[in-house]
């Protein structure tokens, strides 16, 4: 056993006999956790976790419907990858409940089975465990073995992380429970993978309730607004493919080729946040109030949101340079009137080339788009498109109008 290990064990068997607590005989994250449990009033003797009556977790099962619909598919995933390994996957909401574990039957219904829905997995019930310690710690957190507070978890390494919302803030957790430690930690990355992908699938579920009511025109057509909509919500399919690819890769030990499915998930995913945020700025209504926006982030991110209709267009976006440039301003206001420029840009170039370049001047950012339309679509090229994006535009609704665009 590891030092770090044996010297966990170590603490347990002095807290349970004199009730201290050595910090350097525990990890950092873990004696915090030993802490929290301590003072909560946990009992580190519990045999096992307590639970809701079958009705309150029915109850909290249905008000955590899209919870578990968008945990399934990689609850899935993760016990796919663990392969003959006992493992348990879990899912609890934001109090550290589970809502919902798969996993091998001997870890699931055997006589040492991990806790199942309506388990309170809170620190001041059960001390240190994957699931509340990950909420406490609004991070990722590892328990192996002895690092758990109460015995009846001691034979589990556990890993959880929190799941957000798309603002931030904590919705639910993760978690991972299995016999070995060394099985945990070949399965991190797509532990942490997955985590990302229910974020994406919850994301996608509001995304779908903000284009119902989207009921009026706004500064983007409707059908575009629509159609911009669908192409972002294919990302989950191309996300859930990677995922389970690697799940399966795992489960047979093919380390490198899982490696590199899981980047690629990791990029859809992390695309798919940035779309999704910037469809809400051209979908919703209302000002933000100004901040500080790097206006070349914002316009590859357009131009990237643009990609599917610029191949419908049959349009190659060129970026010949993109200086940084941060301008004071009402983002989302912002956003729409360069979509519009940039959308009538590539439907003007058909069959062609839009070239864009940002460049730096004292008074903010000058963007230009030469348009290059393909054969036979104008009988001349259209003149190139300049945009002056002021640093300090004035109020809120007058920011599209503080937009200075002519044809060069």
């Amino acid at each position: 056993m590891a030092a770090w290990l044996e010297s966990a064990l170590e603490a347990g068997r002095l807290y349970r006999s004199i009730g201290a607590l050595e910090a350097e005989q525990l990890r950092p994250h873990v004696h915090r956790a030993w802490v929290r449990s301590h003072g909560a009033g946990a009992d580190p003797r519990r045999p096992k976790a307590e639970f809701l009556s079958a009705l309150d977790t029915e109850r909290l099962r249905e008000r955590h419907q899209e919870l578990i619909l968008a945990s399934e598919p990689y609850l899935r995933a993760l016990s796919q990858a663990s392969g003959n390994e006992r493992h348990a996957v879990m899912v609890g909401d934001e109090r550290a409940i589970l809502l919902d574990v798969r996993g091998d039957e001997q870890t699931i219904h055997g006589p040492e089975r991990v806790p199942g829905p309506g388990a309170l997995l809170e620190e001041s019930v059960c001390g240190a465990n994957g699931v509340g310690t990950a909420l406490a710690e609004d991070g990722y957190t590892e328990l192996v073995g002895p690092e758990h507070f109460i015995q009846g978890f001691q034979a589990f390494t556990c890993q959880g992380l929190p799941l957000r919302d798309g603002d931030g803030t904590a919705i639910g957790v993760l978690s991972l429970s299995v016999r070995r430690p060394e099985i945990g930690w070949r399965l991190r990355e797509i532990l942490l993978c997955a985590a990302r992908a229910i974020e994406m699938e919850l994301l996608a579920m509001r995304l779908e309730r903000d284009m119902d009511r989207v009921l009026t025109a706004r500064d983007v057509p409707m059908e575009d607004l629509t159609r911009f909509l669908q192409d972002i919500l294919q990302a989950r399919a191309a996300a859930r493919l990677r995922i389970d690819l690697a799940a399966d890769q795992l489960a047979g030990s093919v380390l490198a080729q899982t490696r590199d499915l899981l980047h690629l998930a990791a990029n859809v995913l992390r695309r798919f946040r940035r779309s999704a945020a910037l469809w809400r700025a051209l979908a919703l209504d209302g000002a933000t109030s100004p901040r500080p926006v790097a206006l070349d982030a914002l316009i590859r991110d357009l131009a990237e949101l643009l990609e599917v209709e610029s191949a419908v267009c049959d349009v190659t976006t060129s970026i010949q340079e993109l200086e940084p440039v941060v301008v004071q301003a009402d983002h989302n206001t912002l956003a729409r009137a360069l979509f519009r420029v940039l959308l009538s840009a590539v439907r003007a170039a058909r069959r062609g080339v839009v070239h864009l370049a940002l460049r730096a001047t004292p008074t903010g950012g000058d963007l230009c788009l030469t348009l290059s339309p393909g054969t036979g679509v104008a009988a001349r090229a259209p003149p190139p498109v300049r945009v002056l994006v002021p640093t300090h535009p004035g109020a809120p609704e007058r920011a599209a109008s503080d937009l200075t665009v002519w044809m060069a």
